[in-house]
């Protein structure tokens, strides 16, 4: 018996229906993955921006706390703050201080814009750098003038270009802030200080013309060493120099104070930390005598110049620092940010926020900083 096969082989293959069933599970599986990484990339931008403002918060902070912790240094004495009737501050041609307190922290209050919404404020850190400030020289020979050599028991480790206040060592006398003008010399078993006139620097040509009490100071007076005296200014600044808003970029930033010009621009000054849209600050206030803080108040009314006395009773400052992050597209912030709760006599703050500005995240960092060397001065 023969076998015969079919002449034509049936490869089958896929039909119309089978390639579009196909195309179709491709393209729902294709948006599928778009969308979950789409979402995982919108969330893992969300995470970076929201750490990159919580650390440009921590940052500014412990930029700024740092130098509020140092407030004071170098300017205290045995009997309590090295200055409290006031201190002679001559720079670049300008009395900047005639008798005035010198505070350790000075803050400028920001006010608020037209919603109620806290504008910055500024806080002003003044110390020394000086290993040697707690070692002041003792006064052995009356000046012939106030521009005049000062001559001391010992030369306190100064140098020249070095700065130096004058002062009584019970504080009864305005502080003179002087800076050396060449090395000290010797002068028997005594050192002389000269700090010549230079009218661009911290020594007036004639001090009498530009102080209202221009002291010449005494046998028993002391000169305490100042290194590289510092005030500087903490503050917010903006790329467009407003206030911070939705259409600008502002930073935390730092500068001297005296060399400064009075708003200088964000180029000008030293930058600490990004995207800060509010800083804060108060003043933690004790009773006269006292060291336990019992009043929060705002750098307003009679606290925006503190008076010697009222100066002294300033133990810390509140600060609080706002960052922004990622902008979504929803709302994704509460109406207002809880800078923080009342406390004390002290008020709870807020920093209420518009719808548009509810979609970004923020970041929020208080701390409360004690002014130690304010309070080991025992004032």
């Amino acid at each position: 018996m023969r076998m015969t096969m079919s002449k034509h082989s049936h490869n089958r293959g896929f039909s119309l229906v089978e390639l579009m069933v196909a195309v179709t599970l491709a393209i729902v599986t294709g948006l599928a993955v778009i969308m979950v990484l789409s979402s995982y990339e919108s969330r893992k931008r969300t995470v970076t921006v929201g750490n990159d403002a919580e650390l440009n918060a921590a940052v500014g902070m412990y930029m700024v706390e740092r130098e509020v912790r140092m407030a004071g240094a170098g300017l205290t004495a045995a009997t309590g703050m090295l200055c409290p009737a006031g201190v002679n501050l001559f720079y670049n041609g300008a009395t900047i201080f005639d008798g005035a307190t010198l505070a350790p922290v000075a803050v400028t209050d920001g006010g608020a814009d037209a919603g109620g919404s806290p504008l910055p404020d500024r806080i002003r850190v003044v110390r020394s750098d000086s290993a040697f400030g707690v070692a002041p020289s003792t006064i052995v020979k009356l000046m012939t003038t106030p521009g005049g050599d000062v001559t001391v028991v010992d030369d306190t480790g100064l140098g020249n270009g070095d700065l130096f206040v004058a002062s009584a060592a019970d504080g009864s006398k305005v502080c003179t802030l002087m800076q050396m003008t060449q090395a000290p010399q010797v002068a028997g078993s005594a050192w002389t200080l000269t700090h010549g006139a230079d009218p661009t620097h911290y020594n007036p040509a004639d001090p009498a013309a530009n102080y209202t009490n221009a002291v010449s100071y005494d046998v028993g007076d002391i000169v305490t060493n100042l290194g590289q005296f510092g005030m500087r200014t903490f503050r917010v600044i903006c790329n467009d120099g407003g206030a911070p808003s939705l259409t600008n970029a502002c930073n935390l930033v730092s500068y001297n104070t005296l060399t400064a010009a009075a708003n200088p621009a964000l180029a000008a000054v030293d930058s600490i930390s990004s995207q800060v849209v509010n800083f804060q600050v108060q003043y933690g206030v004790a009773p006269v005598g006292g060291q336990t803080v019992d009043t929060w108040t705002d750098a307003t009314g009679a606290w925006a110049a503190p008076s010697a006395i009222d100066a002294l009773r300033i133990k810390a400052v509140r600060m609080a620092i706002v960052t922004r992050g990622n902008l979504e597209r929803e709302i994704v912030s509460p109406a207002a940010l809880v800078l923080w709760d009342a406390s004390l006599s002290g008020a709870a703050l807020t920093m209420p926020l518009s719808n548009d500005e509810r979609r970004y995240r923020y970041k929020v960092i208080t701390v409360v900083v004690p002014l130690i060397n304010v309070i080991w001065a025992a004032v």
